[in-house]
């Protein structure tokens, strides 16, 4: 008797594989059932396959990874919500399995995020919990100390697997009232709870004049193995640079296994600190969004894709940036078992991309910033073995940046 082909429920064939878990680059097909990662290999036989996807000059790679996002929409305003996007307009509407909401929400309104906008989503989505008690829905989050809760962020972060650490924004008015204070409060709310933290660096809010102190006091006093520094090619007083040279304290973080993150954001980025950061070698670790509903239409954000597509215009190769938003967000997150990679046996989340060749300008907060010859258009994510539809995009044109004739 002839032997019956494996069933699958979901075949993806022809596309080029990227994974740099698996330190794979090869033209693969790759197999899902169950929600599982199957197979992946060469002429899978699909004739008892229940769906095919034919990713013929694309990308396949393992579902994306976005470590920075503001994606609690629904808990902040009811209608003209102009910061908090949701989580699947961040996730896997573009492009990307699983965002790591980090700090729109405190001690006192995570049950909104945790219970009623998380179960409704498609998307993977983690949690950092602000240090200030209401996250940003009362901007500036953290004035005082009265702003703080550390027993009841403690409980919060026990309460629920998907709340990772907590996140704080070393920015004005808190760096200014309470100093080295805020972050160390942070600290001692991830560690009573085992978990992370992340740090926001570059007093965008205030440019206080005592930012780049505390920031070195952060870098090397507060933070350990683990943790992350976010928006670290900022322009912002108190950020990675000082007088045009990389600040000693950054390379002593890393070298004691602090993490950086890139987080664009709507103004934590800067093409020129970025060159000059990059040039004196200090590349960071990953790649994330920081997207807002403003970011997201208005930019310069746009979209994790976009956000990718400012490091390669960077001199940044396009498989390093694979590497920034699959391999190693799931390795800091402590996941790498379960997502960021192709493996077999793992949940069948994967990105499906287009690398497109051209003249894409690329903008940071105050307009164009740099040009680039490729841009990264996202095709379809699937999200434990579904396949989720692509929107329309950030722009009137739809998700590539701006291109040059």
């Amino acid at each position: 008797m002839p032997i019956e082909p494996e069933s699958y429920d979901l075949v993806i064939y022809g596309g080029r594989v990227l994974d740099p878990a698996n330190s794979m680059d090869d033209p693969f097909d790759v197999a899902v059932k169950d929600g599982i990662i199957s197979a992946v290999q060469t002429n899978i036989d699909t004739s008892n396959t229940k769906r095919i996807i034919d990713a013929t000059g694309y990308v396949v790679t393992p579902g994306l990874i976005d470590l920075h996002t503001h994606a609690a929409a629904g808990i902040r305003k009811a209608t003209d919500e102009e910061f908090l996007v949701t989580p699947d307009v961040a996730g896997v509407n573009a492009g990307i399995t699983t965002i790591v909401d980090a700090g729109s929400t405190g001690a006192l309104n995570i049950g909104g995020l945790i219970n009623h906008v998380v179960p409704q989503s498609s998307t993977r989505v983690l949690v950092l919990i602000n240090v200030g008690s209401t996250g940003v829905a009362n901007l500036p989050e953290v004035r005082t100390e009265e702003d703080i809760n550390h027993e009841a962020a403690v409980e919060a972060i026990k309460s629920s697997p998907a709340i990772i650490g907590t996140k704080v924004r070393m920015v004005t008015p808190g760096i200014t009232t309470l100093g080295i204070e805020l972050p160390k409060a942070a600290k001692a709310i991830a560690d009573e709870a085992d978990g992370l933290m992340m740090a926001h660096i570059g007093d965008i809010a205030g440019q206080d004049p005592a930012a780049p102190k505390l920031t070195a006091q952060l870098l090397t006093e507060i933070l350990t193995g683990g943790d992350i520094v976010t928006h670290s090619l900022s322009g912002e007083v108190g950020a990675l640079l000082a007088s045009g040279s990389l600040i000693d304290e950054a390379q002593e973080a890393r070298c004691n296994g602090v993490y950086f993150d890139v987080g664009v954001g709507g103004g934590n980025f800067s093409f020129e600190s970025a060159r000059q950061i990059i040039g004196q070698g200090f590349i960071p670790d990953t790649i994330s969004s920081d997207i807002t509903a403003a970011s997201r239409f208005d930019g310069p954000v746009f979209s994790l894709t976009e956000c990718m597509g400012k490091m390669m215009a960077l001199g940044i190769a396009f498989e390093d940036t694979i590497r920034m938003t699959t391999l190693k967000p799931a390795e800091i997150i402590g996941m790498q078992d379960e997502i960021g990679s192709l493996s077999v046996g793992t949940g069948a989340d994967i990105s499906i991309l287009d690398l497109v060749d051209g003249k894409f300008t690329f903008h940071e907060r105050t307009g164009p910033g740099a040009v680039g010859t490729q841009a990264i258009l996202p095709i379809l994510a699937v999200r434990a073995g579904k396949p989720m539809p692509i929107d329309y995009g950030p722009r009137p044109s739809g998700w590539l940046p701006d291109q040059e004739e």
